[in-house]
């Protein structure tokens, strides 16, 4: 049998590869911690079972957004800890519904990451959603 050599599909393959690798060096992270904000979400919506007011959970929502992505930042001399999402309190939007008795739990961010070799920054934005029924158990 002889040695066909390197085909079009090979390329092709490789090439596709190669693609892969490059989109996972350039927004792996950002999907990556995505999955820690989906998991922030469903434990704060965990939480609207036993507390009622939402400010309280939007309280804890950002506290673990502080705890799992602040970075520091230098700025004028300064030290400073910032979020590494681009998050703002209104953009976390809580509903509540009587029948049926449920909570549904939004958050709309932003992340920037930087594509490899050439420097170019790019805006990545994510919407997750959380929901919990809220009516009670019986048993």
């Amino acid at each position: 049998m002889k040695h066909r050599g390197l085909t079009f599909v090979t390329v092709l393959i490789v090439l596709a590869l190669a693609g892969g690798v490059y989109w996972l060096l350039t927004y792996g992270s950002a999907y990556y911690e995505d999955f820690e904000v989906k998991h922030i979400l469903s434990q704060a919506a965990n939480l609207c079972y036993r507390e009622t007011e939402d400010e309280k959970v939007k309280d804890y929502v950002f506290n673990q957004l502080h705890t799992a992505f602040d970075t520091n930042v230098e700025s004028h001399g300064r030290v400073e800890r910032v979020l590494a999402i681009d998050v703002n309190r209104d953009d976390l939007r809580i509903q509540r519904s009587e029948i049926p008795k449920k909570v549904d739990i939004w958050i709309t961010y932003s992340r920037t990451v930087t594509v490899p070799f050439l420097g170019q920054q790019r805006q990545v934005t994510f919407v997750d959603h959380a929901e919990q029924d809220l009516s009670p158990v019986k048993w």
